[in-house]
């Protein structure tokens, strides 16, 4: 009797140091979490006092961004990689629909600093790869413009576009549709680190 009396205070003992651990296992996961997130707003704060008070750090910060090349796709894996999804950057950024399709053209020809696709009529253009649209809006030469930054690095522009749902900082899948060309002509430049690289690298 004194043997399973003994096994039943041993069992409820390894039971409540089971809990306890457990307990002190959401405890630190909880503190990780808000001290990762109090860091963020810390940051954020920071920044936003500093863009609004100082015109000179605006202007470093509108030149750097907006002016020349940003490694947006660098910056998210580094996020990712330090900070973890605190603030996840697929709440963060609207996921555009995927649509399981290449991108198919007619012709294609040397154009200006990249190239020109022919296209079927009424072709809805799927995307060559996934990434983060860094500009949406008018380019000299070729019209409305959508530029992708993929996860590699690579800078897309898709220009001549004639429709697009697509906005600034909207985070696209693989063949998500980014809208229609105008008179059929898609031209499209391929940039890396800010140079143009031969389509022939990434078109395949």
């Amino acid at each position: 009797m004194g043997d399973i009396m003994e096994n039943l205070n041993d069992i409820k003992n390894r039971i409540r140091n089971k809990n306890n651990k457990n307990e002190s296992n959401k405890r630190h996961i909880f503190k990780h979490f808000m001290i990762k997130f109090f860091l963020v707003l810390i940051i954020f704060g920071i920044s936003t006092f500093l863009v609004r008070t100082n015109t000179n750090i605006k202007n470093i910060i509108y030149n750097h961004v907006y002016n020349t090349h940003f490694s947006f796709a660098s910056f998210k894996g580094l996020y990712n990689k330090y900070i973890g999804n605190v603030i996840p950057f697929q709440n963060i950024f609207e996921t555009k629909k995927v649509f399981n399709e290449k991108l198919e053209y007619k012709t294609l020809s040397k154009y200006n600093k990249g190239v020109k696709l022919t296209l079927s009529d009424n072709y809805a253009i799927p995307i060559i790869k996934g990434g983060i649209v860094i500009f949406s809006g008018e380019k000299e030469n070729i019209g409305k413009t959508v530029i992708i930054q993929q996860s590699d690095g690579i800078d897309v522009w898709y220009g001549n576009l004639s429709t697009t749902t697509m906005k600034l900082y909207d985070y696209v899948e693989d063949n998500a549709i980014i809208g229609e060309a105008k008179d059929n002509e898609l031209y499209i430049i391929f940039q890396k680190d800010g140079v143009e690289i031969d389509y022939k690298e990434v078109l395949k």
